[in-house]
């Protein structure tokens, strides 16, 4: 049974905690945070002990998860690393490209299991929806779309301005396209391979909120042309559409479905697997197995250059290099 402790106890932690203890073969045994309040209720919660500092934690546990916002992680790496503890951080890895290669060298150099928590590797639909366009079923790949809509209340955006939260701050944050779309990047990438430009547009809907709550991005890779549409603001009904276009027909995920329509064809339903193995559970495997992680350091950088690539270009109104 792997101790886990866990750096950050926002609300993203409690994620962490239910994967972990669903694998049965870890549970969360510490927690830190800054806010010594915030490590309190986590570890009240689970079971879990509220520790004084991450040295104390990092001593104490087998694998350690940061889940800090991205501005406060290198340190806790380079904690953990130096102690010889497998890593499960959250996205984005880091802030700038500078300090993202800073925790590249310092797990590169410590040897240790080192993967970043995106999602979408890890759920059966999505991965259904990869494996059609790798049978061939499709044809070419010529594109794929990622469209999110997660409205939330007005209210909220409005309150965390005026409480100061870190989230409000582009600067803290990396912004909205770092913190908020950084998944379904991640997620067209996996499909199409290497980014090469980005021409994207933030627009801030919300009336009161500054940052940008609407991201719209044309991505060009080496395998097609990937189209992103994100918004986060109230104004919208919930929507979860991602899809892959080939020369042969379309595959298509929506409402949790997946849709094939061949060329000239009638749509049909494709059953969705379920032998996928979970986030935490496949972390747990690299760790046993010495093995790397789908979603490792090398994919964070990536998925990093197009966000600060879409940020640049939706500042400039021009197409950027990745």
């Amino acid at each position: 049974m792997f101790r886990v402790g866990i750096i950050g106890c926002g609300a993203i932690a409690r994620s962490h905690c239910e994967g972990f203890g669903e694998t049965g073969r870890a549970r969360v045994a510490y927690a830190f945070d800054t806010d010594s309040a915030a490590s309190a209720r986590l570890a009240g919660e689970w079971g879990a002990e509220a520790v004084a500092s991450a040295e104390e934690l990092v001593s104490a546990s087998d694998v350690v998860v940061i889940a800090t916002p991205g501005f406060a992680r290198l340190r806790y790496v380079e904690l953990a690393a130096a102690a010889g503890r497998p890593i499960l951080c959250e996205k984005p890895v880091a802030l700038s490209l500078e300090e993202a290669e800073a925790v590249r060298e310092v797990v590169r150099q410590a040897g240790v299991t080192f993967m970043v928590a995106f999602n979408h590797r890890y759920v059966p639909a999505f991965v259904q929806l990869k494996a059609l366009a790798d049978s061939g079923r499709l044809g070419g790949v010529v594109s794929a779309w990622a469209r999110w809509y997660a409205p939330t209340p007005s209210a909220r955006w409005r309150s965390i301005v005026e409480s100061g939260h870190w989230r409000s701050s582009a600067e803290l944050s990396g912004g909205r396209i770092n913190e908020f779309c950084s998944h379904a990047v991640n997620w067209l990438l996996w499909v199409l391979g290497r980014p090469q430009t980005v021409y994207g547009r933030a627009l801030c809907v919300t009336e009161g909120f500054t940052l940008d709550d609407a991201d719209y991005a044309l991505l060009q890779c080496e395998r097609g042309v990937g189209l992103l549409e994100v918004n986060r603001h109230a104004g919208v009904a919930p929507e979860e559409n991602y899809g892959i276009m080939g020369h042969g027909g379309s595959a298509v995920l929506r409402d949790g479905r997946v849709w094939l329509t061949p060329m000239d064809g009638e749509t049909v339903e494709v059953p969705i697997g379920g032998s996928v193995v979970t986030k935490h559970s496949h972390f747990l495997d690299c760790v046993e197995r010495g093995a790397k992680p789908l979603t490792d350091i090398d994919d964070a950088i990536d998925t990093l250059r197009v966000c600060l690539a879409f940020n640049r270009s939706a500042r400039s109104n021009a197409v950027e290099v990745v």
